[in-house]
């Protein structure tokens, strides 16, 4: 009644297993319904043949059904499982210059990214446009050729694709470049002599920064460690992390109020400084942090 022959390029269990969901779908309605592989040249072939009524079914609808649900069936492979080998393509094309093991970074981003976006799952805008593209092209054919449809067919999925990984090198760049960062910056620490042996950094009830010794009184000025709103540096965060640095302590006690709202500092220095730095999970200074009398004023 119908053959229909899918030639495909990349190919990934997935395909079959959606494909035999489909026949499946058609023997279990009354109707001969059969998968078969072949290799043609150096492409896989599959060949999904729709046959006889077994029992009574509707036969006049059956081969436009047919072709319905292998259309949904073929744009459900496309979005999960056909990224991956475009990816690498577009690498091999786009980005030859990226080492091996770097390439496999920036994949791994793309992959990461791309399957946590909503618009290709069911309902959403890229898959829509995959589902039609498939649609329109199964109606009028026998004989699929998948990567040709995606490449002339497929524009929108193919731009968000290139989107994708465009986004992902740049976020594996700015992640290399913050790693050579913190490098140097650990490096800096090493060579410095510690002013002092304990800071505890936590803020008071106006979200300042305030720095602690190991007595958690105010850190005396005059020993070298101090607050200047003046040094040209605008993100708090920023100065609270050079100014760590510069002091190089033995170790730094991070309360809870100062890395719930400041992740990023927090980061950096736990990158810097390693297992010289103490998260406090609650103690009496972070319970009281708006009333301490040793966090009150500018220190």
């Amino acid at each position: 009644m119908a053959l229909i022959v899918i030639a495909v390029k990349h190919v990934t269990p997935g395909l079959k297993s959606e494909l035999e969901e489909c026949m499946l779908f058609f023997r279990k309605a009354g109707y001969e319904a059969a998968l078969e592989e072949k290799q043609v040249g150096h492409w896989p072939h599959l060949l999904c043949r729709l046959g006889d009524v077994v029992q009574d079914a509707p036969a006049r609808m059956s081969s436009n059904i047919f072709r319905r649900r292998l259309a949904e069936s073929l744009a459900q492979y496309v979005v999960c499982e056909q990224a991956t080998s475009y990816f690498n393509d577009m690498l091999t094309h786009y980005y030859f210059y990226f080492p091996k093991d770097e390439k496999q970074l920036i994949l791994a981003l793309a992959e990461k990214s791309y399957q946590a976006d909503p618009s290709k799952d069911e309902g959403g805008q890229i898959y829509a446009e995959v589902l039609q593209s498939v649609k329109e092209y199964v109606e009028n054919t026998d004989y699929v050729n998948l990567h040709g449809l995606i490449i002339f067919r497929m524009r929108l999925w193919l731009k968000f694709l290139r989107r994708t990984l465009d986004k992902a090198v740049d976020d594996f760049l700015m992640e290399k470049e913050y790693q050579e960062f913190v490098k140097l910056l650990k490096y800096f620490v090493a060579l410095q002599e510690p002013k002092i042996n304990q800071i505890h950094v936590a803020l008071d009830d106006e979200g300042r920064f305030r720095l602690l010794d190991q007595e958690y009184q105010p850190i005396d000025p005059e020993q070298g460690i101090y607050w200047d709103n003046d040094e040209g540096i605008s993100d708090e965060e920023d100065q609270l992390v050079s100014m760590l640095i510069t002091a190089a302590p033995h170790s730094i006690v991070l309360h809870k109020h100062v890395y719930t709202q400041y992740p990023k500092a927090v980061d950096t220095l736990k990158h810097v400084f390693e297992n010289r730095v103490t998260l406090c999970k609650r103690c009496k200074l972070c319970h009281d942090v708006g009333r301490n009398i040793n966090l009150k004023g500018k220190i």
